[in-house]
């Protein structure tokens, strides 16, 4: 199945198409779209339908679809350490919510 992947910010914008298999994980997929941009798997996360995407996940697991755009987002950007926390569904998506701050 065919996935498209955009990095919308930063010095490596653009959009990647790539080829998986629905039993690819996460992870894998995120590796591989990594590397043609130049950057470390481990400094951003797959976010699909506004959703982060759980590496462990598998692609059917996490419910995207052939042809879906997905979007590499910079861990800084999507959780930043003192303002947020996530909480895992069982569809292997993580949902992010602002702490209140006192």
């Amino acid at each position: 199945m065919k996935l498209f992947v955009q990095a919308p910010i930063g010095p490596t914008t653009g959009l990647a198409e790539i080829d998986v298999l629905p039993e690819h994980t996460i992870i894998e997929v995120k590796e591989r779209v990594c590397s043609s941009f130049g950057v470390a798997p481990n400094t951003v996360a797959l976010m699909y339908g506004g959703s982060l995407l759980d590496d462990s996940s598998t692609i059917a697991a996490a419910g995207v679809p052939e042809n879906a755009q997905l979007a590499l987002m910079p861990l800084t950007i999507i959780a930043g350490r003192p303002c947020f926390h996530s909480r895992r569904s069982g569809s292997g998506l993580h949902e992010y919510r602002l702490f209140e701050q006192a």
